[in-house]
């Protein structure tokens, strides 16, 4: 939509629910003898939200569950941000807290249980949403996960770590080795 303000020589064009078809270049000509024009490139970019661990996320049960939902290229804070559970918005949930800022959103819930297993949807009002699969392990040997968030982190570095475990390996291939 083309606008223009009655006795100012100003105009503007307008694009309202802008969508990806609508970059490209436009051309405002001004109908001076010569004629100018100025040629502009409008490129859309659409603004998506990321949970931090997506696409799966394995915690054991009493841990507690901390989701951070970014929002990337957004050209404007949300109006709100609504968290889901299985579909169902949690934000005012008892146990759930919530805390949303100009960049990212926050979900916390204390201490988790088998009944927090499941999708987890950020859904700000302005961004594509995002989503994240949780699942709560007890903390039985059956359950092996892939990557797992801890409450507390071990005071070890990675590297002191590496080398107990392979100084454990050590120390039972040496004792398997001595009675054979």
């Amino acid at each position: 939509m083309v606008e223009h303000v009655r006795h100012l020589q100003n105009w503007g064009l307008l694009i309202k629910h802008v969508q990806p078809s609508d970059a490209g270049f436009y051309e405002c000509q001004v109908s001076t003898h010569p004629s100018t024009s100025i040629l502009l490139e409008l490129r859309v970019t659409e603004a998506t939200a990321e949970i931090l661990g997506a696409p799966d996320l394995h915690i054991r049960a009493g841990s507690l569950l901390r989701l951070v939902c970014s929002f990337r290229q957004a050209t404007e804070p949300p109006a709100y941000v609504f968290w889901y559970h299985e579909q169902k918005m949690i934000n005012y949930d008892e146990g759930v807290s919530v805390t949303t800022d100009r960049s990212s959103s926050i979900l916390l819930i204390p201490e988790t249980d088998k009944s927090h297993n499941g999708n987890y949807t950020c859904s700000p009002s302005n961004v594509v949403p995002s989503s994240i699969n949780v699942h709560v392990l007890n903390s039985t040997v059956e359950e092996k996960p892939a990557a797992m968030q801890h409450a507390n982190t071990s005071s070890k570095s990675p590297s002191q770590q590496l080398f107990i475990n392979c100084g454990t390996v050590l120390l039972i291939l040496l004792t398997v080795h001595k009675t054979t």
